[in-house]
């Protein structure tokens, strides 16, 4: 499994996970044991006792509880509280949603869309400039550079 978490040691001592494509396929699982290596993570699971039977577990994705996620540092956020916030610029212009995130090696970047069109922006402190989660609201520094596409 390819870890979308900063810290691959998070699986160690988890209990239970949901597997699926999506949030709207989950299943619930009992995690037996994890063992992270150096790029990724090998997860075992209660019932799952067979090659065959683990290969078509593949393509799935594990979601973590909640109640089970690791503290975040500060200025980190989980990237289901991201999804659907409105971006806006530090002048107040609203900029649309943020639909995706894509985990890149250098940094995350926030795709948001308006009106059929989309806007990267690096999930960076010089762009981000304020994520306020009970609002639901980004403020963004626009950089020159940054298009709509």
């Amino acid at each position: 499994m390819l870890p979308e978490t900063d810290s691959l040691e998070r699986f160690l001592g988890l209990k239970r996970a949901f597997l699926g494509r999506d949030d709207d396929d989950l299943r619930e699982v009992e995690v037996a044991w994890a063992k992270p290596r150096a790029r990724d993570v090998v997860v075992k699971f209660v019932g799952i006792d067979s090659s065959e039977e683990a290969e078509k577990l593949r393509d799935l994705r594990i979601w973590v509880p909640r109640e089970e996620a690791l503290p975040l540092e500060e200025d980190s956020y989980y990237i289901p509280d991201l999804l659907g916030m409105e971006v806006v610029t530090e002048e107040g212009e609203f900029l649309g949603t943020l639909e995706d995130v894509w985990s890149l090696p250098a940094n995350d970047v926030y795709i948001v869309r308006k009106e059929g069109k989309e806007l990267l922006l690096p999930a960076t402190g010089e762009v981000v400039r304020e994520v306020d989660i009970g609002a639901r609201r980004m403020v963004v520094r626009l950089l020159e550079g940054l298009e709509w596409s």
